[in-house]
């Protein structure tokens, strides 16, 4: 009984040393799995996930708007105009842009014409027209690279002087599963970011 034992025990190590010397290789293959660079990038990319949880956005110009929003499918409000906005938005744009174009929104049903036209180089250019119900498959709400937040909660005021402040529930999961080294949407900071 103690060979046959012994000789499972041996196997056992065996196995288990030489599925150890192969996981390295496939680790520095894909960044998303080193545990080494997650780990000294851990500090700096819960900052930045943390920052990530909400946007603010401060304009001038003519416009007037309002709106509350509890996710695209769901908001109400109007706006028409124009505006020269600082931001500090969704999927980390950061940076100015001119907004113009209109909106209108009762509940699901809206219609837009809007869009940022000029923009420098870290915020998103796009112009939407639509009618109807939002939709989270066309671009703009793209989750790893769009320039609006599908499922963003807040509002819009403004009348020649305009801000909009917004949380991001997906961030809000990424930022809390960032702590256990989960990164759901793709953009922690690795060691490639720095050459």
């Amino acid at each position: 009984m103690k060979k046959v034992l012994l000789t499972l025990g041996l196997a056992i190590l065996l196995f288990t040393g030489s599925a150890a010397m192969a996981a390295p290789a496939a680790y520095r293959s894909s960044p998303e799995v080193n545990i080494g660079e997650k780990l000294a990038l851990y500090i700096p990319n819960r900052l930045i996930d943390a920052l990530d949880l909400f946007s603010v956005n401060l304009g001038v110009g003519p416009i007037v708007e309002i709106q509350m929003m509890g996710t695209r499918a769901v908001w109400g409000g109007a706006g028409i105009g124009m505006a020269w906005k600082a931001y500090k938005g969704y999927n980390r744009q950061y940076g100015f842009g001119t907004e113009q174009g209109w909106y209108w929104s009762f509940v699901v049903v809206s219609g837009e014409e809007y869009g940022v036209v000029n923009n420098t180089s870290l915020v998103k250019k796009y112009f939407e027209h639509r009618e109807g119900f939002p939709t989270p498959d066309r671009w703009p709400y793209n989750y790893f690279d769009g320039a609006r937040d599908y499922w963003q909660i807040g509002g819009s005021l403004g009348c020649l002087v305009t801000g909009d402040l917004y949380i991001h529930p997906v961030e809000w999961f990424d930022f809390a599963l960032g702590f256990l080294l989960i990164d759901v949407k793709g953009d922690d900071l690795t060691f490639d970011d720095f050459r």
